[in-house]
């Protein structure tokens, strides 16, 4: 809310260097509001753009029957995503990728409707406004300043941080984003997963969501750009994952708060005083895992984190916390400046195993990769910033010397982990997934993975991770057998089908990347 209302002050006042204004209302029911204002105005058009929810469906709907009544002509505009998510059409099955995954997505939207569109010269916009006149008499309007949104009770300016991170205008937007291609562009590909390096990523996502820049300038901004396409295509491609987003809540339109994997809702999670009590110390940043615990402070305090440290802390909360993914998906949709229902709900479901493209990998909240210099764990935990970078992000493993010298007592001005042993608690998550799906024989294909629904009726296989497939016995299927080390210390492994990486080669590869990073 607070960088809604930001962006509607900012809209008002360059609507009023045309001579326009913004009007504003507040009410139970926009569609008797907005028959009120086209008959005050004598409207003969009422153009909106489509946001693409489940409630804007509704909403929308509402908006057209009530325009027919009053004879007044509707125009639907698709300008918030670069394709309308109801619009592709995708085969059940395995094509080139499991149903609903990103490359089957991308390919099928380009074959069936083209590639996005340009969008409209900037200068021609402002030549439009320049053109425009308003009504005789303007309908009443209630002030920005004064809609019930963003309101500040008590003496604590939360808000503060918040306005100087994200200012929300289209101005700022614009140099929010030459500033990423100045600075950050050449390197995402590199540097994409580092929270401790400014502009490692865009910090566009809020302007995104609002609606102060839009999606098809960013992406042209990106493909008219002199990088070579695979130093371009990972972050282009994070504007057709938010589209696919898109299609997943158009496709399962209860997916912000139940299982796409229907079967999932019988997965066992932690309950009761125990439940409350890790969520309790995870949403507050008080963990006792640095890492994790900066993550939390940052987004408290600013509404943000970059999506490396999003999926830590995502993984944290399901993998061994083992609460439940929608509290995770809900605390995140009431304290993120870029809330969105299909983004955060996707990236939560698949976290949580129930989305469509589950996790192929566990996020360690040890390794710290994405903050390898320790400044991002030194700026959100003052508290351990006099400690080594080598126990910066696991305070446990310091020497009781070490700690003392750094003035942390675990406890006391640190807090003790919420949990100890993390491979027990893995196992114990990964345990409630086989036992649901021993019982849900019906949904598990001949090769082990995971049958839905799609809204057409027909049945697909989903991705299903290896450590959660089952034969109809109900035995995990064993696709790679690990033997020992070898002498130059690379586990030497049998392959067998899997989903991206093929060969012995290339799982050496990762391998070696988990090794380095410090994963096992």
């Amino acid at each position: 809310e607070v960088v809604l209302k930001d962006a509607l002050s900012n809209l008002d006042k360059k609507l009023k260097q045309y001579n326009l204004r913004l009007v504003c209302r507040e009410g139970e029911d926009s569609s008797t509001m907005l028959r009120e204002i086209c008959n005050e105005c004598a409207a003969s058009a009422v153009y909106w753009n489509k946001e693409h929810t489940t409630e804007s469906r509704i909403r929308e709907e509402k908006y057209r029957s009530v325009l027919q009544e009053i004879d007044v002509q509707s125009i639907e505009c698709q300008s918030s995503l670069l394709y309308d998510p109801s619009s592709p059409s995708l085969a059940a099955g395995f094509h080139g990728g499991h149903w609903g995954t990103l490359m089957p997505f991308k390919r099928t939207c380009e074959k069936q409707l083209g590639m996005p569109r340009r969008p409209i010269p900037r200068a021609d916009t402002f030549f439009m406004l320049e053109r425009m006149k308003g009504p005789n008499e303007w309908p009443a309007s209630k002030d920005v300043e004064g809609l019930n949104i963003a309101m500040i009770n008590g003496n604590e300016e939360w808000d503060k941080p918040i306005f100087d991170r994200f200012p929300m205008s289209e101005d700022d937007a614009v140099a929010n984003m030459n500033t990423f291609f100045q600075h950050g562009f050449a390197k995402y590909e590199r540097d994409r997963s580092r929270a401790d390096i400014d502009w490692s990523t865009s910090k566009l996502s809020a302007h995104l969501r609002i609606g102060s820049l839009s999606s098809n300038e960013l992406y042209y901004k990106i493909e008219d750009s002199n990088l070579d396409y695979n130093d371009r295509k990972t972050f282009s491609r994070r504007l057709i994952w938010r589209d696919l987003a898109y299609f997943h809540l158009n496709s399962f339109p209860m997916m912000r708060d139940t299982s796409i994997r229907l079967h999932y809702e019988q997965t066992e999670w932690l309950s009761g005083e125990e439940e409350d009590a890790r969520f309790n110390a995870w949403k507050t940043g008080n963990t006792g895992y640095p890492l994790v615990d900066s993550g939390m402070r940052e987004l408290w305090k600013t509404g943000w984190m970059t999506q490396s440290v999003r999926m830590v802390v995502a993984s944290f909360l399901v993998e061994y916390l083992r609460v439940n993914w929608v509290r995770g998906a809900k605390w995140f949709h009431y304290t993120l400046v870029d809330a969105d229902s299909a983004i955060n709900s996707m990236m939560w479901q698949n976290a949580g195993r129930s989305g469509i493209d589950q996790w192929n990998f566990i996020m360690s909240p040890v390794a710290a990769s994405q903050d390898a210099s320790g400044e991002y764990t030194k700026k959100w935990c003052p508290e351990l910033s006099k400690l080594p970078k080598a126990v910066l992000h696991k305070p446990w493993e310091a020497p009781t010397q070490v700690l003392q010298a750094a003035g942390v007592v675990l406890g006391e001005t640190y807090p003790i982990r919420i949990i100890s042993d993390l491979k027990a608690e893995r196992s114990k998550s990964v345990e409630a997934v086989l036992k649901m799906r021993r019982a849900n024989q019906e949904s598990n294909s001949d090769r082990g993975y995971d049958m839905i629904t799609l809204p057409d009726g027909k049945r697909t296989v989903v991705f299903t991770k290896k450590e959660f497939r089952i034969d109809p016995r109900g035995n995990v299927i064993k696709e790679a057998t690990q033997s020992k080390k070898s002498s130059s210390g690379i586990s030497k492994v049998k392959v067998g089908k899997g989903r991206g990486r093929k060969g012995k080669k290339a799982l050496q590869k990762k391998l070696l990347r988990q090794e380095a990073a410090g994963k096992k």
